[in-house]
């Protein structure tokens, strides 16, 4: 029964960090972009772009945010891997459900407080005449998506899978 539940969720989440991927290389080319013609605009037609910092801060935001769910899908964070010299495989079990746990409940938070500054914000981002909202809105959805995959990993683990 866990496992039919885990591989439904491991196909969900797999399908999300296709989009996820693709979105978030999609950002990264607009920010470069930005950057880069504002570098031009600015340096060679003496004409700077008002809006480039506001946009390429928001686009970065975003970049980070998401990509740190990708990025822990791929197990591309720096860690130290002392778990996995554990004899004992009970107790390296435990020790990864403790991580898993620890790093679902800061995610958690994290998104919480993410939340809280997003519906504390009232400002204008003037240049781009939108809301700051749109900043802060990165950080819950970012920590809320590494949340549901955290979430995957707890239940993958349980079913008796992997990682």
């Amino acid at each position: 029964m866990l496992q039919a539940v885990s591989r439904k969720f491991d196909a969900a989440l797999g399908g999300l960090d296709r989009v996820l991927a693709v979105l978030t290389v999609a950002t990264l080319v607009v920010l470069i972009v930005v950057v880069f013609g504002a570098v031009v605009m600015r340096y060679l037609f003496n004409a700077p772009l008002i809006f480039s910092f506001d946009l390429s801060t928001l686009l970065f935001a975003w970049v980070v945010f998401i990509g740190l769910t990708i990025a822990d899908h791929d197990d591309a964070h720096m860690g130290l891997d002392m778990v996995g010299r554990i004899g004992n495989a009970a107790i390296r079990q435990a020790l990864v459900a403790l991580r898993l746990v620890l790093v679902l409940a800061l995610s958690v938070y994290l998104a919480y407080v993410g939340w809280q500054l997003y519906q504390r914000t009232g400002a204008q981002i003037s240049s781009l005449r939108i809301s700051a909202r749109w900043l802060y809105l990165s950080m819950p959805v970012g920590f809320g998506l590494l949340a549901l995959s955290y979430v995957g990993r707890i239940i993958r683990l349980a079913a008796g899978g992997a990682r």
